[in-house]
């Protein structure tokens, strides 16, 4: 059942999130797993179907691929000329600001996931 209910979690952030960008690797196979685990880059044991969250990522893994898609609202629509964007790992946010005076924040008029 928990299963169940992490995979519908798992599914509904990615149907809000639709235009997320996603990397997908092949799971290796490990003697020491059970069948229902996968292990990420990073060493950790997850369980399979069952999402988790990896930095600003949501992850989960099934018995061939680890697949993690990004949830962090990227600035789309900007000055490029004069501003930067800058990510903010700590939250998972990005800002947009004056390249001569990054005190001072530019206007966004899109955002994209």
């Amino acid at each position: 059942m928990k299963a169940w209910l992490g995979s519908l979690l798992f599914l509904a952030t990615m149907v809000i999130a639709s235009k997320a960008v996603c990397t997908t690797e092949k799971l290796e196979i490990f003697p020491n797993l059970m069948s229902d685990d996968c292990m990420d880059a990073d060493g950790n044991k997850h369980f399979l179907n069952i999402p988790w969250k990896k930095n600003c990522s949501w992850c989960s893994c099934d018995e061939t691929s680890i697949t993690c898609c990004t949830n962090a609202t990227r600035p789309l629509s900007y000055d490029k000329d004069n501003c930067d964007e800058q990510f903010h790992p700590e939250n998972c946010t990005y800002s947009v600001v004056d390249r001569k005076n990054p005190g001072k924040t530019c206007r966004v008029d899109s955002w994209t996931v």
